[in-house]
């Protein structure tokens, strides 16, 4: 029966542990705990430490556990049971406890754990505790990261330091947070006693911006987190280029245009470039790619030169290309653009010195502007006119009104004045800077000068001092004079004489108006005012003003006044022009007739001449008298003025009738001029016969191809007769080229030779001469100029061969080429004779006219053997091959008297021969260039007076020699210019 009770209280002991509830009412229990104290020792702030304790009952009844607790600082410690209650102990049964010490300061930190039990002994069971609390967690340092920037599909890895500055172990966990966090990484660590630790951070960016992250450190358990801010930002791309292309523009041909190519590394990390190439589109694009392989630092900026020169007219594109050490963008291009093909700037002149001028003047000198790029050059944009600031006071420098920006298309022109106008005594400069959009010619600076001296007021006299057109009938015109007279001591400057009132259109200044000009004393000038009389009639006022150098009076006003309507009397002529006369032979009187062509009667009561420029130049000398008559219909009468021309210059005065049918008398103009120049005296050089210039101006467009080997073949016949003929011969060949066009032309000028002999480049002996061994084969090589060029300009091209700088120096400054000059080729003694061969008519910008004076102004104007022009072009004769007539080379060379043989001939020997035979000969007939009085005349050869072996040919207005005189005299003709 006792075994089975020990077996029972052994099983009910085992399940019930602390939960037993039966007592023993014989005796006591007594309850112990293990351990009897305890010590938590060194526990980190934060972090915990737990201990267990055994309560064990070792008395003889059973004892309730009812409470346990722990007296000490507050929330440091912590006591439980390990088992949920009741805790009910029988004797020799134990219990289980457990005590945490989590220190939440620093510093020793005892404590009691109390037991309450219903031991009647001893119900209060106390345990000592006691535990130091320890500052330790990691330190976190740095507080923020900067990743900076860098490329998407890269990487990049930052640190977190942590340190445990103590001897306990301190365990630190991460956490990202933030709407980019996911492109970062990092991981945890345990940090044991004084250890410290690089927590690496890992950016490795997706998508291209500024990223929202941060990071959380927890520096131990139980720790409040530590934020170390983030700031990344993730680039498209690290290497850039800026730009990202390069647009040349429009560069001429022969020119070149250089960028500079430049990278930039954005990013704040290093980046590799490996090399610079061209992708090889285009070869009008080269670099100098140097320096490769490098390392671009953050934020660097490197560059390098692309050249454009264009090897063909129109569009051009390539790309450079940067090759970068990159996953996402290996390559960085760079866009490049052009255009063969540019406007060009041609200013003249460049600089001028208007010298001493009056202060009060106002002088001016033109500048030239032109687009002188190729016709596929584009437009030229004038977009700026600004003087340069003079420190010394306002700028007295001006230019006439130009509305800007101002087109010029290819070959286009346009005149600018500029004026000077001294208001202060001394020395003064003026810069004038152009802006265009012009090849290499952005900004231009053209310098000008003067000085500017005083003098006393003006004095000046204006007559008459009212204009008065009297009655003009409609539709009909009329113009009058006015007259402005120095009658001071000193120069008189005068200037802006314009119209300051037109009377709605109908007043004008035919002249134009006047800038300035400088009246001496005693001197004068007139200037004409004209008056259009409108179809409806009216009566109009207008003035002209005039500004004078006359602090007191700077302003003169000169009324106008005109009557427009239908009369009676219709005057023949309508105005008189007396023309040019001397003192010495005035112009013979003239008559006017008036008409009564109204159906009535009308009563004329004077015959009159109203004020004019010089009132004692003209005189009434006949008119009906006595006044008045009465002039029935048809009637008509006559009025005769004579004109003394003693004062030098233009006079102009009105003729008046008075009629019953007008308001205001019927006007008639009277004008004319008085020349002081008598005498007259012709220049001319005998040419020496021997000596010939021959300059070949060849037609080198793509159209040439049947011309040009039919005028190679033809050029012995050439040479032959001229070496026949024993001349001493300078003989060189030019193209139509002035724009250089490409460089499959041959000679070194790309077809642009614009007047430079062929070849440009020296390639072969330019200047040949009648001692050239084999001549005609080394004449037909230079002619070979090629098929490349597209617009025949031969007059320019002849002008500019025969203009400095070419025709006087061995090297054209002006280009690149050496030895490129014409000098060697003109002489003076010799004749000139210049041959067209074209399969087109002549495109230059000038007249024809303009262009053979310049050319006979190298040779004398009037001596036609000294300078003339043969042409091998269209006539009327065309054929499929020849581009339309070419009216200006056959008027060229009517005006010189060559000849001119169509292209289409089979065979142009005839017309060279005829060149060789007609051109070296001497000149027999030397033509003057105004009418003599006959016996006037008187030559002189080499400054001796020739009184024989000359006569006078008033049919041709010519001088004849008979012999001729000698190669390279110099001839003067002198004569009294005949009246007429």
């Amino acid at each position: 029966m006792s075994g089975r009770w020990g077996l029972w209280a052994l099983v009910m002991g085992l399940l019930a542990g602390c939960a037993d509830r039966e007592r023993s009412s014989m005796a006591d229990g007594r309850l112990t705990a293990t351990p009897a104290g305890i010590d938590f020792q060194r526990v980190a702030v934060f972090d915990g430490r737990e201990a267990a304790v055994t309560l064990r009952n070792v008395g003889r009844s059973r004892i309730e556990v009812d409470d346990i607790w722990v007296e000490g600082p507050d929330g440091q410690y912590l006591a439980s049971f390990t088992h949920e209650g009741p805790h009910s102990l029988l004797p020799g049964s134990e219990c289980g406890l457990k005590v945490r010490f989590a220190p939440l300061e620093p510093g020793e930190l005892p404590a009691t754990l109390v037991i309450r039990s219903d031991a009647k002994r001893e119900p209060i069971l106390r345990i000592p505790l006691k535990g130091a609390g320890v500052d330790a967690w990691a330190r976190v340092s740095p507080h923020k990261l900067d990743f900076g920037r860098i490329e998407a599909e890269s990487s990049k890895t930052l640190s977190v330091t942590v340190e445990n500055p103590t001897d306990l172990p301190v365990e630190v966990t991460t956490r990202l947070v933030g709407a980019d966090k996911d492109e970062f990484s990092i991981s945890p660590v345990m940090l044991g006693a004084g250890e410290k630790r690089e927590l690496p951070l890992t950016f490795n960016p997706v998508a291209v911006g500024r990223k929202s992250v941060a990071l959380a450190v927890t520096p131990c358990r139980g720790c409040a987190d530590v934020p170390v801010m983030v700031s990344a930002e993730s680039l498209d791309r690290a290497v850039v280029a800026e730009p990202a292309e390069l647009d040349f523009g429009g560069v001429p041909i022969d020119k070149d245009k250089r960028l500079m190519a430049r990278i930039h590394n954005i990013s704040t990390e290093p980046m590799s470039v490996t090399q610079l190439d061209l992708g090889g589109k285009d070869a009008s694009f080269s670099l100098g790619a140097t320096g490769f392989p490098l390392v671009l630092q953050p934020d660097e900026v490197r560059e390098w030169e692309v050249r454009y020169s264009p090897g063909h007219m129109g569009f051009a594109d390539d790309t450079a290309s940067f090759h970068v050490v990159s996953k996402r963008n290996p390559i960085t291009p760079v866009a490049l653009r052009g255009h063969g093909g540019a406007a060009e700037l041609c200013v003249s002149p460049v600089a001028y010195d208007f010298g001493s001028q009056p202060i009060g003047a106002k002088t001016s000198v033109v500048v030239n502007i032109k687009n002188c790029g190729s016709e596929n050059g584009g437009p030229l944009k004038l977009t700026g006119l600004d003087f340069q600031p003079d420190p010394s006071g306002p700028v007295q420098f001006s230019t006439s009104p130009m509305l800007l920006p101002y087109t010029l298309n290819p070959g286009q022109e346009v005149n600018l004045k500029v004026f000077y106008e001294p208001s202060r005594e001394g020395d003064t400069t003026g810069g004038l800077v152009l802006s265009t959009n012009a090849f290499n010619a952005a900004s231009v600076l053209l310098n000008f000068h003067g000085v500017s001296r005083p003098h006393a007021p003006c004095q000046l006299a204006v007559t008459p001092m009212a204009v008065n057109f009297g009655t003009v009938p409609p539709r009909r015109g009329a113009v009058l004079g006015v007259k402005l007279e120095n009658r001071g001591d000193d120069v008189c400057p005068v200037k802006n004489i314009r119209l300051r009132d037109d009377g709605g259109g109908v007043f004008r200044m035919p002249g134009g108006e006047l800038d300035g000009l400088i009246i001496y004393p005693g001197n004068w000038f007139s200037f004409q005012v004209a008056f259009d009389s409108p179809a409806s009639g009216g009566t109009f006022l207008g003035t002209v003003q005039v500004e004078q150098s006359d602090p007191v009076n700077p302003l003169l006003l000169v009324p106008l006044q005109a009557n427009s309507q239908s009369a009676c009397l219709v005057p023949t002529p309508r105005f008189v022009d007396f023309g040019v006369g001397r003192k010495d032979c005035p112009p013979t009187p003239r008559q006017v007739n008036y008409l009564n062509a109204c159906p009535g009667p009308i009563t004329v009561s004077g015959v009159r001449l109203g004020p004019g420029t010089t009132d004692s130049e003209f005189f009434l000398k006949d008119a009906p008298n006595p006044l008045p008559i009465t002039l029935q219909p048809g009637d008509a009468f006559s009025a005769e003025v004579e004109y003394y021309a003693q004062v030098t210059g233009m006079n102009l005065s009105p003729l008046y009738v008075d009629s019953s049918d007008l308001p205001e008398p019927l006007l008639v103009p009277l004008l004319g001029e008085s020349s002081k120049k008598v005498d007259k005296k012709d220049t001319f050089i005998q040419q020496d016969g021997t000596k010939v210039d021959v300059l070949f101006v060849v037609d080198n467009t793509a159209s040439m191809v049947e011309e040009q080997p039919r005028f190679i073949n033809a050029l012995p016949a050439f040479v032959g007769t001229a070496l026949d003929k024993k001349v001493d011969l300078h003989v060189a060949v030019t193209t139509t080229g002035i724009t250089p066009e490409s460089n499959a032309c041959p000679g070194g000028a790309m077809g642009g030779e614009a007047g430079r002999i062929f070849p440009v480049d020296g390639s072969r002996q330019r200047i040949l001469t009648n001692q050239t061994q084999d001549l005609t084969t080394k004449l037909q090589g230079n002619a070979q100029v090629g098929q490349c060029a597209s617009v025949e300009q031969g007059f320019e091209a002849v002008r500019r061969a025969l203009s400095d700088p070419l025709v006087a120096n061995a090297d054209d400054p002006r280009t690149p080429q050496p030895n490129d000059g014409n000098a060697g080729f003109l002489r003076d003694e010799a004749a000139l004779v210049v041959v067209f061969v074209g399969d087109e008519d002549d495109h230059s910008p000038d007249s024809v006219e303009t262009y053979v004076r310049f050319f006979q102004g190298k040779k004398g104007e009037f001596q036609p053997q000294r300078m003339t022009i043969y042409a091998i072009a269209p006539t009327d004769s065309t054929c499929a091959t020849a581009g339309g007539y070419g009216t200006r080379y056959a008027e060229a060379t009517s005006r010189t008297g060559g000849e001119v043989l169509s292209v289409c001939a089979s065979d142009y020997a005839p017309l060279l021969r005829n060149v060789a035979n007609k051109a070296f000969s001497p000149q027999d007939r030397f033509p003057l260039s105004e009418l003599p009085d006959p016996g006037s005349v008187t030559v002189t050869i080499n400054g001796a007076p020739v009184t024989s072996g000359w006569s006078y040919d008033a049919s041709s207005n010519s001088v004849v020699f008979a012999p001729s005189p000698a190669p390279g005299a110099k001839v003067e003709i002198g004569y009294r210019r005949a009246c007429q």
